[in-house]
């Protein structure tokens, strides 16, 4: 019951609010208006701020009055980012336009969920992608909740590979979701909101996988934006990847069997450099793993097993950890008992070694000959025993 008066009240709201926006005025050149209504948020303060491509700005601070009214003004120079924040994840974003005047009305105690935008058609654009997101996290919420009823049922197993498949199904309507955005709004600056968004934990677009949508997005944008900062930021994202890829395919060729294993020479444990041309002379398997790695954790155990059988025939290992801090990568030195060569300049996926060597995930293995000269990359633990005993 009281849940349908909420409702009521916050309809009654709506309507006098769509009444009042009759006599709004218009923003004159360059100048941004946003008004609105907040229920539950009388006498509140809130933070209007900007969104760079790097930081956070403050803008101004709003007032509502006792009835949850406010209304500001401010010129801009271009199109930005920007958004009302009360706190937290209570915030709403805006991509707004000089000229536009702004209206909004909201719950305060949950603006994200509430909020309705009318006067600005990015700012409508943000609202279509929030709701959706609002909508997969719902369904996100209820996977977990039937994850943690099941765990006692004797299927589990089966059950908890539908809810995996589910929650995977799940971001891949998200995904497609932003991709629509984009390819029906290629023209509004909204849309690289939309090139960036994340579901949870998980970014929905990636240039390695989705060049085709910022590439598009940085040509039509920069025909209608050429100064704003947001588009000159995300053509230059196009470029450095247009770079890294072209860097990338040159070390592909770089990297192809027969090709000599590019040198490396990092610091051990102790402090020492030490080059992974000094192991020449010996059949040589380049591992690069980490300790926050579950699966390069597992195959240090193989590993072991096969150093300790070959490791009088020639067989060598330079194990190049992608970790953090030393204290976690000593600590799996030992309880892993690695006795085999170990280095790390610890800058996790920075490391220069990462671009040399096309490392996009990791454990990544490299077998080198006993002149140097590689053999295989990349290939699972399992095949490394047989790929021993025709080389040693």
């Amino acid at each position: 019951m009281n849940r349908h008066i909420s409702h009521i009240f916050l309809l009654l709201f709506i309507l006098l609010w769509v009444g009042c926006a009759q006599d709004r005025r218009e923003a004159r050149d360059g100048e941004l208006i946003v008004s609105g209504t907040f229920q539950n948020g009388s006498d509140t303060v809130l933070l209007f701020e900007e969104l760079t491509p790097s930081d956070l700005i403050p803008v101004d601070s709003i007032y509502t009055d006792a009835e949850g009214n406010f209304s500001f003004s401010l010129f801009i120079e271009d199109a930005g980012f920007y958004r009302l924040f009360a706190g937290g994840a209570n915030f709403i974003t805006l991509a707004a336009e000089p000229g536009e005047n702004i209206e909004i009305f909201a719950d305060f105690s949950n603006m994200a969920g509430t909020y309705t935008v009318e006067g600005s058609q990015g700012s409508k654009i943000i609202w279509e992608i929030n709701r959706e997101k609002l909508k997969g996290v719902k369904k996100a919420d209820s996977l977990r909740m039937l994850y943690n009823e099941s765990r006692l049922e004797p299927n589990f197993v089966a059950i908890r590979e539908e809810l995996k498949q589910a929650y995977r199904d799940i971001k891949k309507q998200q995904r497609s979701f932003v991709i629509r955005i984009i390819e029906d709004n290629p023209n509004s600056l909204a849309s690289i909101l939309a090139l960036y968004q994340y579901f949870e934990d998980h970014m929905l677009l990636r240039e390695n996988d989705h060049f085709e949508y910022f590439e598009m997005l940085s040509k039509t944008l920069c025909d209608i934006y050429p100064t704003n900062k947001h588009v000159i930021d995300l053509k230059k994202r196009v470029a450095d990847h247009k770079r890294e890829e072209r860097q990338r395919m040159l070390n592909e060729q770089n990297l192809a069997a027969g090709k000599p294993a590019p040198e490396i020479v990092l610091p051990d444990p102790e402090g020492n450099q030490v080059a992974l041309s000094s192991l020449q002379g010996n059949l040589v398997l380049v591992d690069f793993w980490a300790a926050w790695c579950p699966p390069c954790r597992k195959a240090n155990r193989t590993l072991g097993k096969l150093y300790e059988k070959y490791k009088d025939r020639g067989f060598e290992i330079y194990g190049v950890s992608l970790d953090r801090t030393r204290e976690q990568w000593l600590n799996a030195i030992e309880a892993d008992n690695i006795t085999w060569h170990q280095v790390s300049d610890l800058r996790f996926m920075n490391s220069p070694v990462v671009n040399l060597y096309n490392i996009s995930e990791i454990p990544h293995t490299v077998l080198v000959d006993r002149e140097g000269n590689i053999i295989a990359r990349n290939f699972p633990v399992e095949e490394l025993e047989s790929l021993l005993l025709e080389h040693l």
